[in-house]
């Protein structure tokens, strides 16, 4: 018998015993089976904004997180508050989730926005070798150059949006993050 097969025979054996041993075995297959669960990043929303469908159902639109945010990133629309990175970045203050007085914004995810920046070919950096601002001004160094060629991203990036302000060009559009 194979390793896994003398463990089977055991669980079976005491499933078959006792009342005591069938929940045993069956609370190690439970054990054995649970994941941690995954963060799910909203990235239209306000930093630390929960899944889409129970955001609708939380977020009573008072508008309290957009007041509240330093950086001035959120919105109210007619659907509720969402984040817009295209003229400023977010610094991850957490104040939109101090104030939001439903836990439509809270403290589960509050590590990444869910945007990631793109970089077209009219980058300076591409064309002329002259420019490395994004470089620069990323909180995380999450961004690399090479010459000649848009800058490279990496895996520790956020999502804050400081990319994107730093560039004078508008060579860099964010995307949600796949």
């Amino acid at each position: 018998m194979k390793p896994d097969s003398i463990e089977l025979a055991i669980e079976l054996n005491e499933m078959n015993s006792s009342r005591r041993g069938f929940f045993r075995a069956v609370s190690r297959g439970v054990t054995q089976s649970i994941e941690e669960p995954q963060a799910v990043i909203n990235a239209s929303r306000p930093l630390g904004a929960v899944e889409e469908e129970l955001f609708n159902r939380l977020c009573n639109q008072c508008g309290d997180c957009v007041t509240a945010c330093p950086q001035g990133v959120l919105s109210m629309q007619a659907n509720g508050p969402i984040m817009d990175l295209s003229l400023n970045h977010c610094n991850f203050c957490t104040e939109c989730i101090a104030v939001c007085p439903t836990q439509a914004l809270n403290m589960l995810n509050t590590t990444d926005t869910g945007w990631r920046p793109t970089f077209s070919q009219s980058c300076n950096a591409r064309l002329f070798g002259n420019c490395q601002e994004c470089v620069d001004d990323c909180p995380k160094q999450a961004l690399t150059l090479l010459d000649n060629d848009t800058p490279t991203l990496h895996d520790n990036c956020n999502g804050c949006g400081e990319c994107l302000a730093s560039c004078y060009i508008g060579a860099i559009t964010l995307v949600e993050k796949r």
